[in-house]
């Protein structure tokens, strides 16, 4: 009796230690909400990882060296809920702001023009790949990358949505 109650013991705690283990070694999922008047629209793990990406080598000043970035254009996530490109921005569309919020509070504004090919020959991507290994866990699960800018103020680490809001009303 007591050789079998030392046995499952012994299974029972390799259970659980076999649990708590696959737990902690669990990557956060990426996500990101995308939020537009009254709408959210939220891409997360598969869904986010399935879509195109493109890939950068930029430089991190923070580092102070080249890291290959692998992520999704910004405009394509915000298409993806219901915002317009192209001809259709333009007037009072031209207004409107993008707001990039992360979970340590640091959030940055853009122009909507910004992430249009129409206005400007960059792409601003959400990364969830950096040199071939998902993004590290202090800077992730997803970070926006801004290539071209002189200072990377702009670019984000934790971002956890897109807020698109219009500013100003013209008089």
């Amino acid at each position: 009796m007591s050789l079998d109650c030392t046995l499952i013991r012994r299974c029972f705690a390799l259970i659980c230690l076999s649990i708590l283990g696959s737990l902690s070694l669990r990557a956060v999922e990426p996500q990101i909400e995308i939020i537009n008047a009254d709408k959210t629209t939220v891409i997360a793990g598969p869904d986010l990882a399935n879509m195109p990406h493109q890939t950068v080598t930029a430089f991190d000043s923070h580092e102070k060296k080249d890291h290959v970035y692998s992520g999704i254009p910004v405009r394509d996530l915000l298409e993806r809920a219901g915002i317009e490109f192209g001809e259709k921005l333009r007037g009072k569309g031209l207004r409107q702001v993008v707001i990039v919020h992360c979970r340590d509070y640091y959030d940055i504004v853009f122009a909507l023009a910004e992430f249009d090919d129409a206005f400007n020959s960059r792409t601003i991507l959400l990364v969830d790949r950096q040199d071939g290994q998902t993004v590290p866990d202090a800077l992730g699960p997803v970070r926006l990358v801004v290539p071209g800018d002189k200072r990377p103020a702009r670019w984000a680490r934790m971002v956890t949505s897109l807020e698109v809001v219009r500013v100003g009303d013209a008089k």
